[in-house]
């Protein structure tokens, strides 16, 4: 092997070091600038999602309150109702309540109980 000089090592390092130091530089600057980039589509996502989930409880409510009205119905016209039936109606009335249902379904409801129908 030829002779290799102290400065031919310091120049390898010296190059090693630049070349580490402007990759390490190169990738804190991508991270930089991908955040910068992400970061409204994360916002508008995230706006999206809450736009999504109170469509989707609204859509729960009404269907709750369909489900609520025709049972109801039937218990004012005398129609039996099995206990299985009363259950799954109480607990539909519970996450009506906690939708933000509280409407005309609650007197109904209220109603009913006093009379002892449900």
């Amino acid at each position: 092997m030829e002779n290799i000089s102290l400065g031919q090592i310091a120049a390898a390092i010296t190059f090693l070091g630049v070349l580490i130091g402007g990759i390490t530089g190169l990738i804190a600057f991508s991270k930089s600038f991908i955040q910068k980039i992400l970061k409204p589509i994360d916002q508008k996502m995230e706006h999206l999602e809450a736009v999504a989930s109170t469509g989707r409880n609204n859509i729960e409510l009404e269907l709750i309150k369909i489900i609520l009205v025709n049972f109801i119905n039937d218990i004012e016209q005398g129609n039996p109702k099995t206990d299985i039936q009363k259950k799954n109606a109480y607990e539909l009335y519970d996450r009506y309540q906690s939708l933000g249902g509280n409407s005309y379904i609650h007197e109904c409801w209220e109603k009913l109980i006093k009379e002892g129908k449900i």
